[in-house]
């Protein structure tokens, strides 16, 4: 095999070679992150005049003068051809612009496409099967193959050259750059068995390998031997050289994402490359983390009654907390928390863990709550609070999938919960604390467990005998199946064996029977002379009485400045309507949006990216989702989700979410993974099946998230996602001389509350430019977040959108150029409700009842029955079905809701007449 660094180019150039990817390759699969990835490389490799960029190896066999045969690379080759593709057509559109200009046609001709001596044209690149027909249908110019991610790909260079962060000449100068080690093989080489020595699964560099590489690697040997001995070397060992899984966790506690297992070097870099801190300072705190870890995990912080309550709470694993605890810590030895603060904080989370545990609530989403737990308590913690209150406030908040159980949940379940069959770890831990909880006087109840020295005994047995049936007398089946595995029957011996199926009079009597027994969770049983329903409830109660003292529900006089905004996972059931949506989280993807349709069809977008053929697939079978081809119309009911897919819109959120369930369903993917982030209910507002409505919307949506970071307690890190989107949305807005807008004034003078008060909206849009302008320089982005600035701009600047505070509305029942009705001048509410409409039905009974003076009514209106009423009076229980349904009427109607036509005069009327 011969090796050699080569620019990529190289690999397409020439007039007779032929690319060939053989069939036993695997389809085309990078994802739109990967080309992202590439097209920012291709703007550092310009920005820092860096003459090459290493992107990878291809492996080939040259099979004959004409044909290569691409043993591995295919991937980084596919695309390639793509971007240059997408530069060629970009080139010959005007999207961008080439001071050559033949430069479409040469690299069309020197690196796409084959002549041959009757200019018959061919491709280059030829990939397998499906994605050789989507390739070649992109270059021919044919109707594209959208459900092909070759054809998803194309169009992502495509919007990304649109974009014009750089110029024709640059991107194909960037192009150029891109270097690869190219391996041929030779004669004596097999193919077969250099393809299975690539993809075999010898032992690879671990993540904490590659880390330690990039991080020593470039500093001088002195150097690294002080950062190897002091810093690296410390971390393993105080990890016990799990570093993958330490520096996994440290990523969370940092950046509040959790990055895939094998994606935490990617996640280092990257937080490596945001963070202004120095090598050797990062080192730092990982080593203070790691320690941090390892007396957290071997319950030795030296705070005892912390340490004592943490050896039972780590007999289950909880690695989980890991991001709150390790800085919380820190806290604890910086000396800004207190021990006794630190310990109840450690009861808090035993309590949650162990009641959500007990009441079967899903534990996909702690990955999520405790990634940001650390960050969001900071934030809300005044000087004086104490950090064990704050927690117990940001945990008692939580609703759904994310919630603290309460006295009654966890009673409830605790006394009836199947306690026998659960995993060995939870059912030591269990034992142990209900025999120990706040003794001094202690039994090592799990090691005993461990070492099978005693066992779990059921006092009436799994296996009924007659004398047991005659015991418990005429209902003795259905109180074994009641009660059999209940804590109120469980119970710890040595004995086990030896008990068997005996009476109760046996087993207490017996040698080394219960009266003997030297266990706490054994007196009662001592006390009674017969074991039927009634005692097994007596003592049913009493654990249940200690349960909810060892693990108590934490009460809180707290209450923020500023009240987070609730997260809630979409699950399997849980009711959104007459919620508003502020952002949702889906993998590694936060965005803030508009309106629940904008999120509906982003989450669509996302599964598409990670599994396009299989959406495809599902929406040609669904009723939702729609397979479509380029002349394709959009109604006003649908949404372009992606090329050649449209879903419907124009309904309501539990439609939408409904739609969304069975998507995730059929992929397989759990409802809880996708997180939404609500505004707070006291502020919610008519619930919105379109776009949030006014020109500024892309900016205002941000108000509730940049209130929420409204505390000088945010950290950078904090706000850096947030700050990065906003600027993004941004980018439509900027006022490319903001001085000249805001003649004579400074960045400071436009922070003054006598400034905002007068401001319009070109000022407001001139003093966020103003600040873009110096961000580079000077940042200031995060200081006027954390300041309340950005929230004080972006409501003068929702209060300046035209058809929300100007009244200057055309009059009732015009129409706009395409014949849709204009909204009158209307109140706020009426006019958020004229918007939040779809269809001109709507729109025409809003303007209608508006006139008429009756309360305004709320959109898709979910009853206490589950229907969901296009338009409602829900006081009054008077409704609107824009479609009428006979089984819908008639439920309702037996519930006492009276339903109109879509006639305003017969809706004001029943209003008026206090129908009900």
């Amino acid at each position: 095999m011969k090796g050699s660094i080569r620019r990529i180019t190289e690999l397409f150039d020439g007039n007779s070679k032929h690319l060939l990817i053989p069939v036993y390759q695997r389809n085309y699969d990078w994802k739109l992150k990967h080309c992202a990835r590439l097209f920012d490389d291709l703007i550092d490799i310009i920005r820092q005049d860096r003459e090459t960029h290493f992107f990878g190896a291809i492996v080939g066999h040259p099979e004959d003068s004409f044909t290569y045969v691409v043993i591995d690379g295919q991937q980084r080759l596919t695309t390639s051809s793509l971007l240059m593709l997408a530069l060629v057509h970009s080139l010959e559109d005007g999207t961008v612009t080439s001071k050559d200009a033949n430069l479409a046609s040469k690299i069309r001709d020197s690196y796409l496409v084959l002549k041959d001596k009757h200019e018959a044209v061919k491709f280059k690149l030829k990939p397998v099967k499906n994605d050789n027909d989507a390739y070649s249908r992109l270059l021919r110019g044919d109707t594209p193959i959208e459900s092909s991610t070759v054809t998803a790909n194309y169009r992502f260079f495509r919007e990304r050259i649109a974009g014009g962060e750089l110029d024709g000449d640059q991107i194909w100068e960037a192009i150029f750059r891109l270097q690869v080690m190219a391996l041929d093989l030779e004669k004596q080489d097999d193919p077969q068995r250099i393809f299975e020595s690539i993809n075999s699964t010898g032992l690879e560099l671990s993540e904490a390998d590659k880390i330690r590489n990039v991080v020593l690697m470039h500093q001088p040997s002195h150097e690294q031997e002080d950062l190897y001995e002091n810093y690296w070397n410390r971390i393993e060992k105080a990890v016990e050289y799990r570093t993958d899984w330490f520096i996994r966790f440290y990523l969370v506690s940092k950046t509040g994402k959790t990055p895939r297992q094998d994606g935490v070097y990617e996640a280092f870099r990257e937080y490596q490359k945001n963070a202004k801190s120095s090598t050797r300072e990062i080192l730092s705190e990982m080593r203070d983390y790691a320690e941090h870890s390892h007396e957290l995990n071997t319950a030795s912080t030296g705070i005892a009654a912390a340490d004592k309550r943490l050896r039972r709470f780590n007999m289950v694993k909880h690695d989980v907390t890991l991001p709150l605890t390790m800085p919380l810590l820190g806290e604890v030895k910086a000396g800004t928390v207190s021990a006794e603060d630190f310990t109840a904080v450690i009861i808090i989370l035993d309590s949650y863990l162990f009641r959500r545990f007990v009441s079967g609530v899903p534990t996909h989403g702690l990955n999520k709550i405790f990634a940001t737990l650390y960050s969001e308590i900071h934030r809300l913690r005044g000087a004086r609070d104490r950090f064990s209150d704050v927690l117990a406030y940001s945990l008692r908040r939580r609703t759904a999938s994310g919630r603290f159980p309460t006295d009654d949940e966890f009673k409830e379940s605790f006394a009836t919960r199947n306690l026998y069959n659960i995993k060995g770890e939870n059912r030591s831990y269990l034992f142990e604390c209900l025999e120990n909880n706040w003794s001094n006087d202690t039994h090592d109840i799990a090691k005993a467990l461990e070492s099978q020295s005693i066992s779990i005994e059921h006092i009436m047995p799994q296996t009924l005998t007659s004398a047991w049936r005659h015991d418990l007398g005429a209902d003795a089946e259905e109180i074994h199946a009641t009660w059999c595995n209940r804590i109120g029957n469980l119970t710890v011996t040595g004995y086990n064996s030896s008990y068997s199926n005996s009476t109760f009079a046996d087993k207490k009597k017996r040698d080394n029977g219960f009266d003997v027994s030297p266990y706490r969770l054994n007196a009662l049983l001592k006390s009674s002379d017969v074991w039927t329903v009634t005692q097994i409830e007596e003592r049913t109660q009493a654990l249940t009485d200690v349960a909810l003292k060892y693990w108590p529900l934490p009460s809180t006089d707290f209450e923020p400045y500023v009240p987070p905004l609730p997260s809630v996972p979409m699950g399997d059931d849980e009711s959104f309507t007459n919620r508003t949506i502020v952002a949702f989280e889906f993998g590694d993807t936060r965005k803030t949006v508009a309106s629940w349709k904008v999120a509906y069809v982003e989450v669509i977008r996302l599964l598409v990216d990670e599994r396009r053929e299989e959406v495809f697939a599902y929406a040609s079978e669904s009723n939702d989702l729609t397979v479509t081809e380029d002349s394709y119309e959009l109604s006003g009911w649908e949404s372009l989700v992606v090329p050649g897919l449209t879903v419907l819109t124009g309904n309501s959120t539990r439609t939408k979410l409904a739609s969304l369930r069975k998507l995730f369903n059929h992929l397989d993917v759990d409802t809880d993974d996708l997180v939404f982030t609500l505004r707070n209910a006291e502020t919610s507002e008519v619930e919105e099946t379109v776009d949030e409505p006014g020109p500024y919307a892309e900016l205002t949506k941000f108000l509730p998230r940049m209130t929420e970071f409204s505390s000088t307690a945010a950290t950078e890190e904090d706000t850096r996602d947030l700050r990065d989107e906003f600027a993004k949305a941004f980018t439509a807005f900027t006022v490319t001389n903001p001085q000249a807008a805001l003649p004579g004034k400074q960045l400071p003078d436009l922070e003054t509350a006598g400034f905002i008060e007068k401001a319009t909206a070109d000022d407001i849009l001139a003093a966020l430019s103003m600040m873009f302008q110096v961000e580079g320089m000077m940042p200031q982005f995060h200081r006027l977040i954390t300041s309340g600035t950005v929230v004080r701009w972006l409501t003068a600047l929702a209060s300046n959108s035209p058809g929300v505070s100007d009244g200057r509305s055309a009059p009732t029942g015009s129409r706009d150029d395409t014949g849709t009705p204009i909204a009158a001048t209307l109140t706020p509410q009426w006019q958020a409700l004229f918007d939040a409409t779809v269809s001109d039905a709507e729109k025409r009974l809003i303007l209608a009842l508006a006139d008429t003076g009756v309360p305004v009514p709320e959109l898709s209106y979910e009853t206490d029955d589950g229907e969901v009423v296009d338009i409602a009076w829900g006081e009054h229980r008077i409704g609107v079905l824009l479609e009428p349904n006979d089984d819908i009427v008639r439920t309702m109607s037996e519930s006492g809701w009276t339903l109109c036509p879509p006639n305003a005069e017969q809706i004001a009327a029943a209003l008026k007449n206090g129908v009900s």
